[in-house]
């Protein structure tokens, strides 16, 4: 790090001088604008033009040859993330039909993301979402609502033996994968960019940890889908109503445990935070419970209740993580 002192020209004007190398790097002359962005913490960041003025970013993908569809999928997935504006995928002759079947499924999820250009040789997609038009805190409360709806619809299916509901849970993880992608993607986009950051208006540290917040729901998510594939099995099995019951209760309590840990985040409630951490042990109490009574059963029955009250345990565990974030946030 340089020190440069600060100098006063005409009585109230402060004047410091630029690195010439870095001027230099950036073809900097003389009139030519930069941008100022004061930081909550005291810094001041200055940028050039190409900064503002150009936020745009490419990213292209050569799938000619033998292309693995899953590990494209992937590829393009994490593109999307990273913040890419363009994604383009190019083939030297006619694109495989696998190719433009990863790429349907990609706009069909990831939000803001269309087909800009398409040909036989190449696809262009393009993000026509501002990412500063949209709010973490709106994302965020989306998830909730979705993840507690997904866990209380898998117990009540396992409840009633409905086993179309339970497919519609599986099938609505989609929706939460949408939302986790958006907010890690609006986060990545205001690590790299200080303007896109300002945009948002919010420091960097609160949206580091709504994208903690989005990747802890997302994990939520998963131990709903784990719960109702499990329960369509034992639906199957004929699993007996005691078991039944104490599922219904420990998966009631996670349902609490998460509900007050989200509130806890939004209404940065220090008391419900430190009360949804104590409360965790009565949960972990009702799984040993749950698997107590596992042992009970065969072993195909067995697995399965005992994987439900593995997920419904850690979905206390996670809203014990996110109560914990709020208290670590709010010791500054």
């Amino acid at each position: 790090m340089e020190i440069r002192k600060v100098q006063v020209t005409g009585g109230s004007s402060f004047v410091i001088t630029l690195p010439k190398e870095w001027a230099k790097s950036i073809d900097l002359k003389k009139n030519d604008p930069l941008g100022l962005i004061p930081r909550p913490d005291g810094s001041l960041i200055i940028t050039p033009p190409s900064r503002w003025e150009n936020t745009s970013s490419n990213k292209v993908f050569d799938v000619t040859g033998e292309e693995d569809p899953v590990f494209l999928y992937r590829k393009m997935v994490g593109a999307y993330i990273a913040g890419f504006s363009f994604i383009e995928v190019r083939s030297k002759g006619r694109m495989p039909s696998s190719v433009r079947e990863v790429v349907s499924t990609l706009t069909q999820i990831a939000i803001g993301l269309e087909i800009l250009e398409e040909s036989d040789e190449h696809i262009i997609l393009k993000d026509l979402i501002d990412p500063t038009e949209m709010k973490f805190n709106k994302s965020v409360d989306r998830m909730r609502v979705l993840v507690r709806n997904m866990l209380s619809d898998s117990l009540q299916a396992l409840e009633e033996g409905d086993r179309e509901l339970l497919q519609d849970v599986i099938d609505r993880d989609r929706d939460i994968d949408r939302l986790e992608w958006l907010i890690s993607r609006q986060s990545n986009m205001a690590q790299r960019d200080s303007i896109v950051s300002r945009k948002i208006g919010m420091p960097q540290m609160e949206i580091t940890a709504n994208f903690t917040v989005g990747r802890i729901l997302e994990r939520v998510g998963d131990h709903a889908v784990h719960i109702a594939k499990n329960s369509t099995q034992l639906i199957e099995m004929g699993v007996t109503s005691d078991v039944v019951a104490e599922i219904r209760r420990g998966g009631n309590m996670a349902i609490g445990l998460l509900s007050s840990a989200v509130d806890s985040w939004f209404n940065r409630d220090l008391e419900l935070a430190n009360e949804t951490i104590n409360k965790v042990r009565e949960l972990v109490t009702i799984c040993r419970e749950i698997n107590r009574m596992a042992q009970q059963h065969d072993v195909e029955e067995s697995i399965s209740i005992s994987l439900i009250a593995g997920s419904i345990r850690r979905t206390g565990e996670y809203s014990t993580d996110l109560a914990e974030l709020v208290i670590n946030t709010m010791m500054d």
